[in-house]
Formats: structure tokens, sequence, C-alpha cells
């Protein structure tokens, strides 16, 4: 007893005693790279042999490897090994190794410096069909990494997080509306300060997806109103418009899911139209049909120069008359190619079909010339903006003379020429025995025959073989020539004849052509001295 209690007296003084040194000192701040897990790191202790010590830290990421709990006990001169795991967030980090030894703690700062973290996301993007499909992202980073954001469309199945390389797993709904839609979710590394990207989604509509009723309509002249039905999914939106004044929408032009909307057509005053309303791209189209033209009437069917009603003959020039016949400005023919036109102002006069040459077209009278193979009768429709009218049928004879009178009235002084070619008036009569050229319509057929609305050259055919006579002042005259007018239309006659030498009428006198038994009007008057 008395030896153990000596022992421990010597031992007392040597543990009181006890002092250490550290490689490094406590005093400097170690600092390691992002990456030092690849190698230990060593704290030298250095003191007497009967001095124990403790090394503990307060940082996870530093670890004492074979150590139980972390902890590192021992004696004397040793070492403290330890090891860093690799930073994987976006900024430094420090922690702390405190060496308990002769009652006191001995701090060792580490500072383990930030990494330069990358990100990058294979694909960056991806386009979806509209029934939806499933994918994943390969996550490519030397930190760590999560998801801090994103749009419903993608539904993300696998972990939202990790460490290093990894794989996000997401699927993408059917798209149950019309329109493309487009999702994103942002991944990010090291920590709110690190690279961020963002993963894009664009899946496709499909028109099928939205569907209106009726999908086109034909509508009459009048206003109308009515509702189109739309059909959707409740999570799809849609907007309307129109593209045309006369069709409008009543009420609201957006929504969504399905609906009815109200649209309102105007009355329509004039020629057939079309329009549309546009629903989210997919289309109502309407035509809306022309205001009714008003009925096209054809009354008369007159000689061109007396206005006689009844028979006509062939290449006899005629006037027409009825209501909406023609273009209420009035249309001129002109001559295309040495003929006149078959269609004026939208205007065609038929004869048993076949269409007449034209002179004049309104509203209210039409000029033309009656084909020369009309024969027997011949059914007479008239046609105005593809309108037609009721159908007249009239008698055909050889020959319907009328002549031209210079107020075009059918009556009183006629268009009649002196033998020097000035006109007859009271002021300048015809002597007895001069040449008078006399022009009349309804001459009949010519010999050579004469083509429909041709311009006459020279020589002019002549009339057929149809007695030709002129009285003048009841006295018969000599004819010199029956014929076409050279360089006029076909249908036009001029009948030269001889003021009779022995008149001895003055003034006003009456004068009457006859082709082949028929007579002109009465009350047609020749100037003479």
């Amino acid at each position: 007893m008395m030896k153990l209690l000596l022992l421990l007296a010597v031992a007392a003084p040597a543990m009181a005693q006890c002092s250490y040194t550290f490689s490094p000192p406590a005093s400097q701040t170690i600092t390691i790279s992002s990456d030092a897990s690849a190698a230990p790191n060593t704290i030298t202790v250095t003191g007497f042999a009967l001095c124990s010590w403790q090394a503990t830290t307060n940082a996870p990421w530093i670890t004492f490897p074979n150590a139980a709990n972390n902890q590192i006990y021992g004696s004397g001169t040793g070492a403290v090994t330890w090891v860093a795991s690799q930073n994987l967030t976006a900024g430094s980090r420090s922690g702390a190794i405190v060496i308990a030894a002769g009652g006191v703690n001995y701090v060792f700062t580490v500072v383990q410096t930030a990494p330069v973290c990358t990100l990058s996301l294979s694909p960056a993007s991806v386009s979806v069909v509209v029934g939806g499909a499933s994918g994943s992202i390969q996550v490519q980073t030397n930190c760590s990494w999560g998801v801090t954001g994103g749009s419903g469309l993608i539904t993300l199945t696998s972990a939202i997080s990790g460490t290093l390389n990894g794989t996000l797993s997401y699927t993408v709904p059917p798209n149950l509306c019309l329109a493309a839609r487009s999702g994103v979710i942002t991944i990010q590394a090291g920590g709110t300060t690190g690279p961020a990207q963002s993963f894009q989604v664009n899946q496709d509509g499909s028109p099928g997806n939205l569907t209106l009723t009726p999908a086109t309509l034909t509508a009459s002249a009048s206003a109308l109103s009515g509702k189109l039905a739309i059909a959707t999914d409740s999570s799809c939106s849609w907007s309307a418009y129109s593209d045309v004044s006369w069709l409008s929408i009543a009420g609201s032009a957006a929504g969504s899911g399905n609906f009815s909307l109200p649209y309102q057509i105007l009355a329509n005053p004039s020629a057939q139209r079309t329009g549309n309303i546009h629903v989210s791209g997919q289309l109502f189209a309407v035509t809306q049909q022309a205001v009714a033209a008003p009925a096209v009437v054809l009354s008369a069917v007159l000689n061109g120069a007396d206005y006689a009603n009844g028979a006509v003959s062939p290449g006899e020039i005629v006037a027409v008359f009825g209501a909406n016949i023609g273009p209420a400005a009035g249309a001129v023919y002109t001559v295309s190619g040495g003929f006149l036109p078959k269609t004026l102002g939208g205007v065609q006069l038929l004869f048993d079909g076949v269409a007449a040459p034209l002179l004049y077209a309104s509203s209210s009278q039409v000029n033309a010339v009656v084909p020369y193979a009309v024969t027997g009768s011949t059914k007479v429709q008239l046609t105005y903006q593809s309108t037609p009218s009721p159908t007249l049928t009239l008698p055909v004879v050889a020959a319907t003379p009328g002549i031209l009178t210079l107020d075009r009235s059918g009556f009183g002084g006629g268009a009649i020429l002196n033998q020097d070619l000035s006109t007859n008036t009271p002021a300048n009569p015809a002597a007895a025995g001069s040449v008078v050229v006399i022009y009349c319509v309804g001459g009949g057929v010519t010999n050579p025959p004469s083509a429909d609305g041709a311009i006459l050259g020279v020589p002019a055919p002549v009339l057929a073989q149809q007695p030709v006579t002129v009285t003048i002042g009841g006295t018969n005259s000599q004819v010199l020539y029956s014929g076409a007018v050279a360089y006029s239309i076909a249908g036009l006659t001029q009948i030269n004849a001889v003021v009779p030498p022995g008149l001895t009428a003055h003034g006003q006198v009456p004068v009457v052509v006859s082709i082949g038994g028929v007579q002109s009007q009465s009350g047609v008057t020749v100037a003479l001295q």
C-alpha cells in the first residue's frame, strides 16, 4: 500500500504538466478543395505518453475513418486522420474539429471551397403528341440538384432531387383542347445560388377537341338570329370573333367548355356574301344569299323604226320593252372583231335560244337585231344577270319594213338623204327627178346572206328577190338600189329612189316603202321643192 501511494505521488506532477503541440497549429484555418474526399487529412498531436486527448467534429461532412461514433481517443503523440466529403452545394462551407486535451478544447477550423457547379439536361425540351406520353430527363451535374418549380402539365414520377448525375421521370397527360400547350419544370444544381435550367414540353392540340354545330350555314337574305353550339372539355378556354361586319356575336366572345354562342346576321341588301365566326381556329362559315332580284318582265318586241307590234322578220332591228331587263345606267355597244356584242350590260336576248346582236341595253329598253335564221315563229326570251324573263312567241314573216325618222318617233320627217348626201329637211328639200336615200329596217334576208351582227363592207349585199317599191306623194318612184348599208350593221336597209320628175307636190309629202308586198308605216314624209 505504501508503494502504491508512492507511485501516485511520483506520477501526479507529471500529469499536471501535460502539454501538447499540433501540426498544423490550432490557430491556422485548414482550407481544402470542394472534392477533398479523394484523400485523407491529418492533424498530428504531440504530447506526453500519459496525457490523453479526444477528437470530435461538429460538421457532418467531416468523418474520422474507422472511428466509433465518429470520435478518436488517444494519448501522448498520435494523429487525427479525417476525411471531408465532396462539397455538392453552391457555396463554400466551414466546420470544426475539436481536440480536447489537458482540459483545453483546441478548435481546428476547416473551410471547404465551393465547387463550380455545372448542369445540363438531356433532352432540354420535348414535343408530345395530343394523346400524352411518358419520358425521362438525364440530369448531368457535379453538385446536388432538385426541381424548384414547374407546370401542372408535367407530372413527375420519380424523386425530384438527387446528387450528381441522375434521372428524372415524368408523364404528360392527354391534351383535351384544340390549342397546343406547353409547360416547363426548372431544375437547379448546388442549392439556391447554383445554375438552373428549364425543361420544356410542347404538346399538340387537336381540331377534333373543339367542334362547332353547325359548322356551316346558308342563310336567306333576311336578317337572322341563331346560336352556335361550342363543344369542348371544361378545361379548355376559347375565344371567338367575326371577320365581317354583317355577322356579329351577341354577347360574350370568350369562355371555356361547352357553350351556346348567340349570333346575328344583318339583312343582305345586295349580292351573295360570305363570312366566318372564328372560334379558337375553328370556322363557322356563313353564306348569305343575295337579295331576290326583281322579276325580269319582257313586255313587247317592236319594230325599231315605227314601233309596230306583231311579227318579226330576219335581220330586223327591234326595240324590246319591259321592266328590269337591263342596267339602270344603260349600256351602248362597242364593236369587237367586226361584230356587235351578243351580251351587253349583263343582258342577252334569245330567239329560239340563239343570242341576238345587241345595240343598247337599259332597265326598260333593249335594242337588238333579230337573227337571220328565224323562220315560221320564234320564242323570244330575255335574261338579265342570269335571271330569265317569261317567253314571248312571235310570228316570223319575210319582211317588216319600217322607215326610220329623224326624231325617232316613227312619224314625220324620214331619215332620208338628198342626192348630195345632205339630210333632207323642210329647209333642205329634194328636187323632182333627184335621187333620195331612204333608211329603214325589216328588209329581210339579203343576197348573199348577211352574218348576224356583222359590220358590213363594200359591196354590201342586196335584199333577196322580193319586190321593192317606193311611192312619194302617192306617185310610184323608180328604185335604183335596195339592200344593206355599206360600213354599217347588218339589218339596216338602204333604198335609193328617184323623186318622180313630174311630181308637182311641194313641202312635206308622204313616202311609203313596200317590200314583198308589206308596206311601211304611214305618216312618214320627205321634203320636196
